[in-house]
């Protein structure tokens, strides 16, 4: 069960890591919409899209392919692999997406659209590991693990409210200090709870099917 775990990990952080490169042509010039606030538009502009498609070292998309395969072969374990499944093609559409929404749309459709697709992405990640981490903590369910599972939930909570107040974040203030400082504390849960999860393996059940 370890080396389907290890996927799973390899997913999370590639996930969780971000080097961001400029790639490929400059965006247009973004067009002011009367339609919205003045404000809004500033802040989708110069946070959300930028001026030109930034390219992840470590590839999200990879994570998520790795995260699948884990939860492929662990998804007789638990039926919460599955539910990690379905949604990670969906994930994967609007990563894909959004650095293309500037060269499709303008204007009003375009800060809107991209503002929307950037919180649903944000919260389809969650969703995905929520999934994948109760599936595990419910595939190594035993008295042993009462504990090291308590922890793993505590820095998986910890992580996710990181994550999704990086992104609100980064909608008001950029990418900058304070947002720095909450990238911190979210790798640092993310390896926390990561380091959880591997203790449970020690005494987690390798024989049974946990539907639940």
């Amino acid at each position: 069960m370890k080396k389907k775990i290890w996927l799973i990990v390899v997913g999370i952080f590639l996930l969780a890591l971000d080097f961001k490169i400029p790639v490929g042509n400059l965006y247009n010039a973004m067009v002011k919409d009367v339609t919205i606030g003045e404000e809004l538009q500033l802040r989708i502009v110069n946070h959300f899209i930028g001026t030109q498609p930034l390219l992840d070292v470590l590839p999200d998309l990879l994570g998520f392919v790795m995260i699948f395969i884990g939860s492929a072969l662990l998804v007789r374990k638990n039926i919460r692999f599955l539910a990690a499944m379905l949604l990670i093609p969906i994930a994967m559409f609007y990563y894909i997406r959004l650095p293309l929404l500037p060269y499709q749309l303008e204007a009003r459709e375009l800060y809107l659209t991209t503002a929307g697709n950037t919180f649903l992405l944000a919260a389809l990640e969650i969703l995905i590991e929520f999934f994948v981490i109760h599936g595990i903590v419910m595939a190594t369910n035993c008295l042993q693990n009462n504990w090291h599972n308590n922890e793993l939930l505590g820095g998986w909570i910890i992580a996710m409210m990181s994550k999704g107040l990086l992104v609100g974040i980064d909608f008001f203030f950029g990418e900058h200090i304070f947002y720095m400082i909450y990238y911190v504390i979210f790798l640092g849960a993310t390896i926390f709870y990561v380091n959880r999860l591997f203790r449970t393996l020690e005494f987690g059940p390798e024989g049974g099917i946990t539907a639940t």
